[in-house]
């Protein structure tokens, strides 16, 4: 029996049968084993027969061994330890594969049988060490109270920003991240223009411009009619207009001149009051309009007719024209009773 226990020990595990049983005295991973005596007798002993076992049978003999999952201990009689496959780092194999941390440690999620250092308040961006403290991973540093790691950003995030990760910065609403520096700037929704963004969508406008429509523009104090402001106190004009000699109004360009009528677009007449466009005149010319017409005359001005040659006004503010007649000494008679005819020798 015992140099079955010695063979046992030189190969240090001894994995048990399915056939083994706990040991009844529950001796810690320790198994009863029956085997036939004859096994554990020495060759030169089993020529004066074989003692009775104390196993089941007569020749069987019970032995104690390793259960399985456990292991005999060095230079121990018949002592056994729990075997934790892939070991039990900084804890205590209580059973097999039961891998129980030491105090200050608990167990890792990535390596079951593996114990790592624990912080009280927890190890967030770092890693705890065997002292109980964090060691801070890369983009991290130790908080002002040494008990956290927070994230570093080059320079810090600007006002209106915080470091929300290595080298980034995440901003507060009302403002915007400045692509070159990297830091949180106040931002104005559509620019400042010509100005510069002091708040979230405030503006400051440089001298010689003011605020419009949330933005920085010219300023033009004296006015710039028809025109743009393209600069402080500076008018100009769109194409087809002509600045006037005041620099203040944009009037409109004709390359023809507008007769009875004014440059009112480029390129483009309107008759004034009182005249009507010419036939033939390719929209630059205007004559003027009798509403009643001008019989046996010309509409020389808005409802103002001239009589044609022998032809006269029939009474003062008239616009009818009538022949006229020689004064004789007939002009006593009513000529207006004599048929035309006949003062027309006829």
């Amino acid at each position: 029996m015992w140099k079955l226990l010695e063979v046992v020990a030189v190969f240090g595990v001894l994995f048990v049968p399915a056939f083994a049983r706990q040991n009844p005295n529950n001796t810690r991973g320790v198994c009863i084993l029956e085997v036939p005596t004859i096994d554990i007798i020495a060759p030169e002993d089993r020529t004066a027969g074989l003692p009775r076992g104390n196993g089941s049978r007569p020749d069987l003999t019970k032995i104690e061994i390793c259960c399985s999952g456990y292991e005999k201990i060095p230079h121990t009689f018949i002592h056994c330890q729990p075997i934790c496959e892939g070991g039990c780092e900084n804890g205590n194999c209580t059973a097999p594969n039961v891998c129980n941390c030491k105090r200050g440690y608990i167990k890792s999620t990535e390596e079951p049988n593996k114990c790592i250092p624990t912080c009280p308040i927890g190890c967030v961006n770092g890693v705890c060490t065997n002292a109980g403290t964090c060691d801070c991973n890369w983009g991290h540093k130790h908080s002002a109270d040494g008990k956290y790691c927070i994230a570093v950003c080059t320079g810090g995030c600007g006002t209106g920003g915080r470091c929300t990760g290595p080298e980034q910065c995440t901003c507060s609403p009302g403002f915007e991240i400045n692509k070159d520096t990297n830091k949180c700037e106040y931002y104005c929704k559509g620019g400042c223009g010509y100005g510069t963004c002091i708040g979230p969508n405030q503006c400051s406008c440089k001298p010689g411009y003011k605020l419009k429509d949330e933005t920085c523009t010219p300023d033009c104090p004296r006015g710039c009619e028809f025109g743009i402001c393209s600069a402080p106190d500076t008018c100009t004009c769109k194409p087809g207009f002509n600045l006037d000699k005041s620099g203040t109004k944009c009037t409109a360009h004709c390359s023809s001149p507008c007769l009875n009528a004014d440059c009112v677009a480029p390129e483009t007449c309107a008759c004034k009051k009182g005249y009507t466009e010419a036939p033939g005149g390719g929209g630059r010319k205007c004559v003027a309009y009798c509403q009643d017409g001008c019989e046996n005359g010309v509409c020389s001005a808005p409802n103002f007719c001239i009589c044609n040659p022998g032809y006269q006004k029939e009474f003062r503010g008239s616009n009818r024209c009538v022949r006229r007649v020689k004064r004789s000494i007939l002009s006593d008679i009513h000529l207006e009773l004599i048929p035309e005819e006949v003062l027309e020798g006829h």
